[in-house]
């Protein structure tokens, strides 16, 4: 069990810093790949000096040091199969400017874990398209369905559904966070998975924050507070 939820939380990180660094507007999205330049004079802190500690994580959640072969290896994968996935509406797809690799070793990242509850966090020194984010899970793209052909998963289907969600005041530039529902079926089993994903842009640096859980949804409550404290402290300390 502890295997699987190591690798769903891996998982869950890559495709937060994909989102986050790469946008996730319509294909080609010139917005995306401007916005996700370094942003120079404003980073003055190192994005791995700006993470949460083990120390400020909610109560009972341990953090899950994952070796960086292992995460660059899911970030690579996740890359893979975003790529090569069928999406539907077509204008919810990934833009093209999505990398063919990713340098996680340039990432602040942090993975932590109660029960198979998890939380995963990601600072960037970039600025996120956060309108094309907003574009790709709104409107006629709050209910997508992917057909993945790369990667481990290739072959599974999944309809995702997301649900904006309110998030309490923070020090952000800009914020957005959604409720996601997905029902996959992989290997001929359907499987219901919830999780609960946030971006920010502070300054000179991107944040996102994922929970998600093996068994129900994960607390909102834990995710929100995980949120505006990871947002606070690169806007105190970066």
């Amino acid at each position: 069990m502890r295997a699987s939820v190591r690798v769903m939380t891996s998982a869950m990180a890559a495709m937060a810093t994909i989102t986050m660094v790469a946008g996730c507007g319509g294909a080609g999205s010139d917005a995306a790949a401007a916005d996700t330049s370094p942003a120079g004079s404003d980073v003055t802190v190192p994005p791995k000096d700006l993470v949460l500690s083990g120390s400020e994580l909610p109560r009972g959640y341990q953090e899950m040091p994952i070796p960086a072969d292992q995460m660059q290896k899911s970030a690579d994968g996740m890359l893979d199969a975003t790529r090569g996935a069928d999406i539907s509406p077509a204008a919810c797809a990934p833009p093209s400017a999505i990398p063919d690799t990713m340098d996680m070793s340039e990432m602040g990242m942090l993975v932590a874990a109660l029960g198979s509850t998890t939380l995963a966090e990601v600072v960037t020194a970039d600025h996120g398209d956060m309108t094309a984010i907003r574009k790709s899970m709104t409107g006629d793209c709050e209910k997508v369905t992917a057909a993945i052909k790369n990667g481990d998963a290739a072959g599974s289907s999944s309809t995702i559904v997301n649900t904006p969600m309110d998030v309490p005041d923070s020090r952000a530039d800009d914020v957005f966070a959604v409720k996601q529902t997905s029902t996959s079926t992989v290997n001929g089993r359907e499987v219901t998975a919830t999780s609960l994903l946030g971006w920010a842009t502070v300054g000179g640096y991107s944040v996102a924050v994922t929970s998600g859980g093996l068994l129900g949804a994960p607390d909102a409550v834990v995710f929100n507070t995980t949120l505006v404290k990871a947002i606070d402290k690169v806007a105190t300390a970066g």
